[in-house]
């Protein structure tokens, strides 16, 4: 019976204000007016007549007090309830941006562009800006080019052409590596795709350096190898405005973040048990790492 009583006190107080008000004026009238007309003019129940008018008030007074209540509890809510413009600014909002492990500090200052050409500027560059510099270094000579879009090169990362623009005169590939010397393993799979295109000439470029067996594969083969010196000597051979080109755009914006060979976007540096490493910005949809090199 408790259980019932609280109940329906708490429905009576969470009652609307207008709610509560329309029974305010309700049950004054209906006591005040309209019960006396239903009472006997003689009898014991005659006598209720003169308490109606005190019991009007009180039911008027007690349902004003809860419309009273509603009324303010529904001002507070509405200041505390966001405008259609905050509700917009909300749900137009970017989503926060969680940072991968190892990039919490803020971003550094873009690496100041190097005044002139060098080798060391050359190993500054990221692997899919030194391939795209090679590929303009040869349509600065007058060759035609066309290289890959992301994703698996199958050993060939720039195609030059010359007199028929269907069949290429010779297939590049470029490694930017600047500590690691590229071996005679690289090479020879150089040699095989070349077999398998079809294809007489190629080309290996590297900001690093080769072993002597690599050197002495591509001698034997009709491969030319060019490590970051020869590369270097390449482009300073070309006219200075040719020169310029190149280097406005070898460092152009971002030039150090390494590429996803597979999404073709920015790499992210990350933090593993094993020390950083870099991975695709669009993990875990693309798993592509890089081993972070000096």
């Amino acid at each position: 019976m408790g259980n019932r009583k609280n109940k329906a006190g708490k429905e009576l107080f969470a009652l609307p204000w207008h709610v509560s008000a329309v029974l305010a004026a309700g049950s004054f009238v209906g006591i005040r007016w309209v019960m006396p007309g239903f009472l006997p003019g003689s009898g014991p129940l005659a006598g209720l007549a003169s308490t109606l008018e005190p019991i009007s008030w009180i039911a008027l007074a007690a349902f004003g007090v809860l419309a009273l209540m509603a009324a303010l509890r529904g001002a507070g809510k509405e200041k505390s309830r966001p405008t259609s413009r905050q509700q917009a600014r909300t749900r137009f909002a970017p989503a926060a941006v969680h940072e991968p492990a190892g990039a919490g500090a803020p971003a550094p200052a873009p690496d100041p562009r190097p005044p002139a050409w060098s080798v060391e500027a050359l190993r500054l560059l990221e692997w899919k800006r030194f391939e795209i510099l090679c590929a303009r270094y040869y349509d600065a000579v007058g060759f035609g080019t066309a290289t890959l879009a992301a994703g698996p090169d199958g050993g060939i990362d720039v195609k030059l052409f010359k007199l028929d623009p269907d069949k290429p005169l010779a297939i590049v590939q470029c490694k930017a590596w600047k500590s690691q010397a590229v071996g005679v393993k690289e090479i020879r799979e150089l040699l095989g795709v070349m077999v398998h295109e079809k294809v007489r000439r190629g080309v290996f470029i590297t900001t690093g350096s080769y072993t002597a067996d690599a050197q002495a594969f591509g001698a034997a083969n009709p491969i030319q190898l060019l490590d970051g010196e020869a590369m270097m000597q390449k482009i300073l051979q070309l006219p200075l405005e040719k020169q310029k080109a190149l280097l406005d755009y070898a460092f152009d914006g971002d030039y150090r973040t390494p590429t996803c060979a597979s999404c073709g976007v920015k790499m992210v540096k990350r933090d593993s048990s094993r020390g950083p490493f870099w991975g695709c910005a669009h993990y875990p949809r693309c798993r592509s790492t890089l081993a972070v090199r000096d």
